[in-house]
C-alpha cells in the first residue's frame, strides 16, 4: 500500500530545495535557490541556514569528517565547506574549465569523486559523467559518451554500478564501474514514459527509490524482480509537490526525506519500512 498522505511531515522554510545529502552521523543537508547551504535538525523538524555559496548549488555530498561538496550550476565547479564555514573549489572540468551544469557528485570507497553534468538542458543529448581524483583538482571524462541530461547518481552497495537519472530521458540508467575504476557498459535500467525523475537513492535492501518531480510521486524499484512500485503520489501536489531527491537520514537511516524544488519545505516519512544504507557504509571517505 502507498504510504498515507496524512502522514508525511514537512520541514519548513527551505528556500525551493532541489537536494538532500546525508553526513556520518545522519545529519542532514540541503541548499536553496538563494545560494543558502541549510543543516537540518531532525529532532527539532526545522533547518537552518550554515553558509552561503557565490552562487546556487544543486547536489552535494558529505565526507566522513563533515566536509561538504556542492555542485555549483552557475561557476561550472565543484565547492568543498568545511565544518568551520571555509568554502574553496574543490574541482573544475578538464583543464579548468567549468562545467556545463554541475549537477550531482558522489563518493566512492577510495575518494573519487563521481560528478553529473548535466548539460546544457536544450534537449539535445550533451550531458556528461565525470571522475574526480581524491583531493579535488581536474576533472577527467569518465564515461566517454554523451549521456541524456545525467541528474542525480548514487554507487550500488558493491560499487559495480554507478546509477544515474537520466530526466528528460524519463528513464535511470547505468554504467558499470571496472576493476580499474574505469566506465564499462551502459544500461538502461527502468523506463519511466511520462514521468520526470529527477532522484535517486538506495535502500538496505538494494532496491532503488526514484522520485520523480513530474507527478509527484516516489517510487521503489526491485532490481531483482524489475519490479516498480508506488511509494507515494499526490496528484493534487500538496502534501507530497515536486519532489526531486530522497535521502535515508537519522541515526538509524530510517527517515526518509525528499527535496521539493516546487515548495518550501522538505517532506519527511517516519517509518518508511526500510533503512538505507549503513552510515559505516564508505560513500563518505574522509578527504585529503
Amino acid at each position: 500500500m502507498p504510504y498515507e498522505l496524512r502522514r508525511i511531515r514537512h520541514i519548513p522554510n527551505v528556500d525551493h530545495p532541489e537536494s538532500l545529502s546525508v553526513g556520518p552521523q545522519g545529519e542532514v543537508y540541503t541548499t536553496g535557490t538563494g545560494a543558502q547551504v541549510y543543516r537540518v535538525d531532525l529532532e527539532k523538524n526545522s533547518a537552518q541556514i550554515i553558509a552561503r555559496t557565490p552562487n546556487r548549488c544543486l547536489g552535494q555530498a558529505v565526507d566522513a569528517a563533515g566536509n561538504l561538496y556542492c555542485a555549483d550550476c552557475v561557476a561550472g565547479q565543484v565547492l568543498r565547506l568545511t565544518p568551520q564555514g571555509q568554502l574553496s573549489t574543490y574541482a573544475t572540468g578538464p583543464g579548468g574549465r567549468p562545467f556545463l551544469c554541475t549537477n550531482y557528485p558522489a563518493f566512492d570507497r577510495q575518494g573519487n569523486l563521481y560528478l553529473s553534468d548535466s548539460g546544457d538542458w536544450s534537449g539535445e543529448v550533451n550531458g556528461h559523467l565525470y571522475k574526480i581524483p581524491p583531493g579535488g583538482g581536474e576533472a577527467r571524462l569518465w564515461y566517454p559518451e554523451a549521456v541524456d541530461t545525467p541528474n542525480a547518481i548514487a554507487l550500488d552497495a558493491g560499487e559495480q554500478h554507478l546509477y544515474f537519472v537520466e530526466t528528460f530521458g524519463n528513464a535511470v540508467a547505468r554504467v558499470a564501474i571496472g576493476t580499474d575504476g574505469g566506465a564499462g557498459a551502459f544500461e538502461r535500467v527502468v523506463h519511466m514514459p511520462r514521468h520526470v525523475p529527477d532522484g535517486i537513492a538506495f535502500d538496505s535492501d538494494g532496491r532503488l527509490w526514484i522520485a520523480c518531480h513530474r507527478p509527484d510521486a516516489i517510487y521503489v524499484f526491485d532490481l531483482q524482480s524489475r519490479r516498480l512500485e508506488l511509494f507515494a503520489e499526490d496528484w493534487r501536489g500538496e502534501a507530497l509537490r515536486g519532489p526531486t531527491d530522497v535521502v535515508f537520514a537519522g541515526p538509524r537511516r530510517d527517515i526518509l526525506l525528499a527535496a521539493s524544488l516546487d515548495n518550501l519545505v522538505i517532506h519527511r516519512f517516519d517509518d518508511p519500512g526500510v533503512r538505507g544504507l549503513p552510515l559505516e557504509h564508505p560513500h563518505l571517505p574522509i578527504s585529503s
